[in-house]
């Protein structure tokens, strides 16, 4: 589905579209109601959802004149809002608004857009890897596939299709079991199932003007899914292929929706981060590796400061934004082995194998002066940050570089704020630090290793 969201915010735009496209739709953006009133005009959508607050006029407004026009008369408009007014929701519904939505749980709207969207009428869609080598049986099915929305490959070998198969992208094998050339219709069969045990979930079809019942149990133990008789019955076929195709899709639908669990249970929906479910996963690998082959490995703990008191300012909205952009500074910056994830609440955490206590150190530096730079929603964000790494020669675990990364932070905090504090886990000792630039907000620094006390 094509799904324009209009919101005056870049960063919830930015979180908005991620979400859309998780949810197998295409996004489309504007940044206010003249813009979205545009993109209905310019696109054949099948969803919008606005704010009900939009910095040229209000989401009541921008339904009505979306109503105004051709694109938009039946076209679902859903408000997004945090008010529970009713009379804003009577209003809404006045205007031509199919329904309002809860701006903070839109994902779940994206999830489920298609209770909304227009009904849409489906063709069969794929490819078809077909082998005959008798033509005039070959332009019957040809045009019985095509005539289904199928794109087919016609081989009238089996040599041919089967080298012609790891080349592209198939949905759908239909082959004769006698054809000419080496390998029969039986041989590609097996082969196929043999030699590409990761599609076993494409449906091959055998075709045979010999209905003899051994030979068609042969071919289900080799891994066809169906048989068809020749001279063909193009009701049956489109029968048969139909539901191949259908139950096909509904397998990989299955298989993205468990991918897409995963992703819930791993991702935090917020900032796009891993979450701290991920630390079971990836800490075990990634400290086996450190300890066995005596490599460093680092860690830094951040907290943003004040975040509550953003929060009771400003909202739990702008507390949100706040949390995305530093999400998104985190998972766009730094190198692609670290390991980047909100740890909870306000607080986040990156592993950073191969890395050791000085360039840890430095890392989190310029990560302090970026946060100061980014400014979320308007505001300015600090945070303090406790660093550690894995001492040379010794065995380490993850509760151990936790536990002294967060009472480095803890110092962060004691000390003003705003602030890298890096600690060893086994006494002084560690590498000397860099210095901290000259241009640093006033306060701002790190302090050197200290002992565990």
């Amino acid at each position: 589905m094509k799904i324009l969201v209009v919101d005056r915010s870049r960063v919830f735009r930015a979180l908005w579209s991620r979400m859309v496209l998780a949810a197998g739709h295409k996004p489309i953006m504007a940044s206010s109601g003249a813009e979205g009133l545009a993109r209905i005009e310019e696109n054949d959508l099948e969803l919008v959802c606005a704010s009900i607050t939009l910095p040229d006029m209000t989401g009541v407004e921008f339904c009505r004149q979306a109503r105004a026009r051709a694109a938009g008369h039946d076209l679902p408009l859903i408000l997004l809002t945090t008010q529970h007014d009713h009379d804003i929701r009577r209003q809404a519904f006045e205007a031509g608004a199919t329904d309002l939505h809860d701006k903070t749980n839109i994902r779940d709207l994206f999830h489920q857009a298609a209770r909304y969207g227009r009904p849409v009428e489906h063709a069969h869609e794929g490819n078809v890897l077909y082998v005959e080598d008798s033509p005039t049986v070959a332009r019957v099915m040809i045009r019985i596939l095509e005539g289904m929305g199928l794109e087919v490959a016609h081989f009238r070998s089996a040599d041919e299709a089967l080298q012609a198969f790891d080349r592209g992208t198939w949905d759908l094998v239909l082959s004769d079991i006698l054809v000419e050339g080496e390998i029969s219709g039986m041989g590609l069969v097996s082969r196929l199932r043999q030699q590409f045990p990761d599609k076993t979930s494409l449906p091959i079809v055998a075709m045979s003007g010999l209905d003899d019942q051994n030979r068609r149990a042969e071919l289900f133990r080799l891994g066809v899914n169906d048989f068809v008789t020749k001279p063909v019955l193009e009701d049956e076929v489109r029968a048969r292929i139909g539901n191949l195709l259908a139950n096909k899709r509904l397998f990989e639908e299955v298989q993205d929706q468990r991918q897409k669990l995963y992703d819930m249970a791993m991702i935090d929906p917020l900032t796009g981060l891993r979450n701290r479910n991920v630390l079971a996963e990836c800490a075990a690998r990634f400290f086996a590796e450190a300890n066995q082959n005596d490599i460093p490995l680092s860690l830094i703990l951040l907290d943003i400061d004040h975040f509550k008191q953003i929060n009771d300012t400003h909202g739990h909205l702008v507390g949100d934004e706040v949390l995305v952009g530093v999400g998104e500074l985190l998972r766009t910056t730094g190198r692609e082995s670290d390991v980047a994830l909100r740890f909870g609440g306000e607080e986040f955490l990156l592993l950073l194998p191969e890395c050791d206590l000085f360039d840890a150190h430095t890392r989190a530096e310029e990560l302090r002066q970026q946060l100061r730079e980014l400014e979320p929603a308007g505001l300015t964000i600090t945070a303090s940050f406790g660093v550690t790494s894995r001492p040379a020669g010794r065995e380490v675990s993850m509760n151990d570089l936790f536990r002294v990364a967060d009472q480095a932070v803890y110092q962060a905090k004691g000390e003003g704020r705003d602030r890298v504090v890096s600690r060893t886990l086994y006494g002084p000792g560690g590498p000397d630090l860099p210095d901290t630039p000259p241009d640093a907000a006033p306060g701002a620094g790190q302090a050197s290793p200290h002992p565990v006390s």
